[in-house]
Formats: C-alpha cells, sequence, structure tokens
C-alpha cells in the first residue's frame, strides 16, 4: 500500500518509491489478468453477451430493479418477461451472461438459485422446439455442389473451401483461421494445423491429415494447389474474400461469409434443403464411409476414418 502524505527524510522517499513501483507492478498484472479473462472466450461470445446485458439493465432499470447483484426473483420475472417474445436459445445466453457478469464480479450468480432453474426449465418445456435440422452435405451433394464451379477466382476457392471443410470435418471457424503456414502439402496429401477450436478452448491445437482423392474434381489435395496458384497467397490468411472483379482482398474470409457461400453454392445447385457452413462438418459424421471412398482413403467404419483423419 502506497503511504499517503510528505516525506522528509532519504529512507522515507525510498520507502515511497518502493511502494509506488509495487503499485505499477500489481497494475500491470492486473491488466494482464483481465485480458487473460478475456481470452477465456471468444470476441464474438463476449459481444453477444454485452448487448444481453444492457438489455437486461434496461428493464431492471424499467421496472427498478438492481442487476447487479441481482436477486434470484428478479431474474425469474425477467426470464418470464420474455418468454413470450424471445427465443429458448436467446433466453439460454441472456441467463449465461446475468450469470457470467456476476462470477467476474465475485458475487454469487442468481441463476443457480432454484427458483430461476425452476422458471427456465419451465420455459423449455413449453418453448421446446426441436432446432432447424440443416441438411448434411454429404458426398454426392459435395459433388453436386463443386460440379458447376468454373476457373473463376471465387469459384476456385469456393471449391477449395468445400472440399477441404468436407474432408477435414472443419467448423467454419476453424476453416477461416487458416494460414498458409497451417496448411502443409507432402506425399501422402495435406497436413492441417488445427490452432483452435469451439472444443479446444485451452488452444493445445490438432493436427488433422486429409489424403489425395481418387477423383480429381473433388479431391482436396489438387483443390488447394490449385487456390494457391490462381490466388498467388504466400502468407497470412488462407482464404480470403474475393471483390466483384475477382480481385483477391487481403482480410481473412469471415465464418459468416463461409455459411453464406455454402448457402448460395448449394441454391446454384440446385440442391434443395436448409443448408449453413456446418453442413460440410455434420455431413462427414452422417456418412463416414462415404467419405472415405470420395477420399480415396480405402477405409471401413467410423472409427477407421478418424484414425485417418485426425492424427493427434
Amino acid at each position: 500500500m502506497a503511504k499517503q502524505g510528505f516525506y522528509t527524510g532519504e529512507n522515507e522517499l525510498v520507502l515511497a518509491a518502493t511502494d509506488v513501483a509495487a503499485l505499477d507492478e500489481l497494475s500491470e498484472l492486473g491488466d494482464q489478468a483481465r485480458a487473460l479473462a478475456r481470452d477465456s472466450r471468444a470476441e464474438s461470445t463476449w459481444r453477444a453477451y454485452a448487448s444481453d446485458l444492457r438489455h437486461f439493465q434496461a428493464w431492471c432499470a424499467e421496472h427498478d430493479l438492481e442487476p447487479l447483484p441481482a436477486d434470484p426473483t428478479t431474474v425469474a420475472m425477467y426470464l418470464t418477461a420474455l418468454e413470450s417474445s424471445h427465443s429458448p436459445s436467446t433466453i439460454r445466453r441472456r441467463l449465461a451472461a446475468i450469470s457470467v457478469s456476476h462470477q467476474l464480479a465475485g458475487m454469487e450468480t442468481p441463476t443457480a438459485k432454484a427458483g430461476v432453474k425452476s422458471v427456465w426449465a419451465g420455459i423449455r418445456r413449453r418453448n421446446g422446439v426441436a432446432p432447424r435440422k440443416v441438411r448434411a452435405a454429404r458426398t454426392k451433394m459435395i459433388t453436386t455442389l463443386v460440379e458447376p464451379l468454373g476457373n473463376r477466382l471465387i469459384d476456385v476457392r469456393d471449391r477449395t473451401l468445400i472440399l477441404i471443410g468436407f474432408a477435414g470435418a472443419l467448423r467454419r471457424s476453424e476453416l477461416v483461421a487458416l494460414d498458409l503456414d497451417d496448411v502443409e502439402e507432402d506425399t501422402d496429401g495435406l497436413v492441417l494445423r488445427i490452432r483452435r477450436s469451439k472444443t479446444d478452448q485451452e488452444a493445445e491445437g490438432e493436427i488433422r491429415g486429409l489424403p489425395y482423392g481418387s477423383h480429381p474434381a473433388t479431391c482436396p489435395v489438387r483443390a488447394w494447389r490449385a487456390w494457391i496458384d490462381a490466388s498467388d497467397i504466400t502468407t497470412g490468411p488462407a482464404f480470403r474474400g474475393v471483390d466483384r472483379h475477382g480481385h483477391l482482398r487481403s482480410g481473412r474470409l469471415s465464418d459468416r461469409a463461409v455459411a453464406d457461400l455454402i448457402k448460395r453454392r448449394a441454391a446454384g445447385a440446385g440442391l434443395e434443403g436448409s443448408f449453413a457452413g456446418h453442413s460440410l462438418r455434420s455431413g462427414v459424421e452422417s456418412n463416414m464411409q462415404d467419405l472415405c471412398r470420395i477420399a480415396g482413403a480405402g477405409l471401413e467404419g467410423r472409427s477407421a476414418a478418424r484414425s485417418e483423419f485426425v492424427i493427434r
């Protein structure tokens, strides 16, 4: 603790300087701790939490209630107010935001109380709706998806994204996070370094191998080579935007853009159903034997395919 008041002696001045230095060090450690805490969740998650908290605070202000610390009854009434106008998934996220805000403030979270849990259980029971099923992009669909794509830069990029995403069972966030240095080509195919994924919050990373495909049109390795040749990328993000004039942008492609391009390419290929970026990953999970055939792996069954495609 820094000393207050004036110091007249040399020893007192030395002590004061030492105390100030200690405070500076603690302040720096505090900044580092806050940065580490922020890295515990994705930026998009923090943005969503901030928006949810603003809504909760505004509701509390309107009803003259305290948002932090919030009484469990306040949270239960807030959930009840949301029930008629918001989806269960939105309410779940707002519950999480309220819980996190209390935990970070060192306060007991009201969301763990029995009354809040009961109200939330009632909302789920009353409004429980099965999530909209996004159709898995299975092997024949993948072939249909990439068949219309030509030699334009955007076509080459989209073909590569689709084939690597499907063969590697990658989430769209994992796809767009790839840098050129994360993709290596060897005699067996491609080796991908996944630095962080949704299920790898500790950022331990993972290595995945993609073998050559037996059919050139659906081979992820050949598609990757064509993309690198066409784009002339030598460093930085592996997948980038392409403007309407066919010029490559410098910025990294967003995961939302991947979802949009999958939907656009599916519609262009005349495929029916609801498609999104994670259709590529779920396609692998729903039909791993088809994946082995299209990739030319010659494997039987899910467990064998996992040992071939994922090298930890």
